[in-house]
């Protein structure tokens, strides 16, 4: 093959990478999506916040009961969706928000004890999930879903994103439980001039996806088209070197033997 079907080969190669990477995307409407912003301008943001999340399995939760510690305590939810609380027995709280446990708490303990206040707080995330990928770093991770969380919280415990990233192109992709899928154009370049328009809060399962620039593509594309032939000169270079680092490994061997005879 000459140089010139070569380049002819990358060439193309980079045309059909970077068309693929950069195909037009048809985003969904971000506009009517809760940001903190908004959140926090509800009057009942407290109850808008606490029906977000639902208490799952293994999710551990902190029982509170003013004036009666034998009733208080950290529970664990067990593989059958039930903690063992005194008093009730197993209670099953799968699938209830903090507030509605506390509801459920309090009217089943009425038969034992009069007016008793019951407060329900999750203490360890662990049963709903939240995704975080970057094409510049290859490679993704799984961080706990609290209920209060936006994408620059998430952004932010992904450590961010360096300069490779095509931060103005930053996608938050949603499968919504009906089978719907929804794409949101993030825009990281914006929120860091001050416009939080796009830092909308995120819901259980989301997959945040940052992207590489077109010119960190093509640095990708050419790594790895190259790949077969650079490991063809290192298994070369590799072979070549053997003999004279058996010769070196032996004379360093003769000349410790010296040293110690």
């Amino acid at each position: 093959m000459t140089w010139k079907s070569l380049f002819s080969v990358i060439a193309l190669s980079l045309v059909v990478c970077l068309s693929g990477c950069y195909a037009p995307l048809e985003y969904a409407d971000i506009e009517n999506e809760m940001t903190r912003h908004k959140l926090r301008a509800l009057e009942k943001r407290f109850e808008q916040l606490n029906g977000t999340y639902q208490i799952g399995i293994p999710d551990s939760i902190n029982v509170s009961v003013p004036d009666h510690p034998d009733l208080s305590g950290s529970f664990e939810v067990r593989p059958d969706g039930n903690v063992s609380y005194p008093l009730l027995g197993d209670v099953y709280v799968e699938g209830l928000t903090p507030m509605q446990l506390s509801e459920a708490l309090a009217k089943q303990l009425e038969v034992y004890v009069k007016k008793v206040d019951v407060l329900v707080t999750v203490t360890g995330f662990y049963s709903k999930q939240v995704y975080a990928y970057s094409r510049v770093r290859q490679g993704g991770t799984r961080f706990p879903f609290t209920g209060d969380m936006s994408v620059l919280d998430l952004i932010s415990i992904n450590a961010g994103w360096s300069r490779l990233a095509f931060s103005s192109r930053i996608r938050l992709i949603r499968d919504n439980p009906e089978g719907t899928k929804e794409i949101y154009r993030i825009r990281g370049d914006q929120m860091v001039r001050g416009d939080f328009s796009t830092n909308i809060m995120v819901k259980e399962n989301d997959m945040l996806y940052i992207p590489a620039h077109w010119w960190a593509e093509v640095g990708f594309a050419v790594e790895t088209i190259t790949y077969p032939f650079r490991s063809i000169v290192r298994g070369l270079y590799e072979v070549g070197a053997a003999p004279y680092e058996v010769t070196r490994g032996y004379q360093e061997h003769e000349t410790r033997k010296e040293q110690y005879d």
